[in-house]
């Protein structure tokens, strides 16, 4: 392409394009009931996608400490902005692959256990002889 010495403007048609690298983002709240004072939490986060015939795909584990609160019960404890990236080309809908019209379904599976805890194992010493 080129511009003249004295054009102040030019209009060229250059053809068609297309979206490249397309994607989602899926993002997640959870709320984790009755955490105790003073016991962080390990939270983990798996995400499948659901094809078709039911069949799940892999697409996301995340895991999170969740820092201890100092409240004097128990309480929920609401994680915001959980977030996966969903790019389309795992798309498994059985829509077109290069648009971002397909709906596409997910299911998400959470476990939660505290980590600290105030057992102690007894002071005795084993010896395996």
């Amino acid at each position: 392409m080129t511009i003249d010495g004295c054009q102040d403007s030019v209009v060229i048609d250059v053809g068609d394009t297309y979206l490249e690298s397309l994607g989602r983002i899926l993002q997640l709240d959870v709320t984790i009931k009755n955490v105790c004072p003073g016991k962080r939490v390990a939270l983990a986060v798996i995400l499948t996608e659901i094809g078709p015939n039911g069949d799940e795909y892999q697409r996301g584990m995340k895991a999170i400490t969740i820092p201890a609160h100092d409240s004097p019960n128990c309480r929920d404890v609401l994680v915001k902005c959980i977030k996966f990236v969903l790019p389309e080309d795992l798309d498994v809908s059985g829509g077109m692959p290069e648009a971002i019209c397909n709906p596409r379904n997910f299911k998400a599976r959470f476990i939660a256990h505290n980590i600290d805890t105030d057992y102690r194992c007894c002071d005795s010493v084993i010896t395996v002889l």
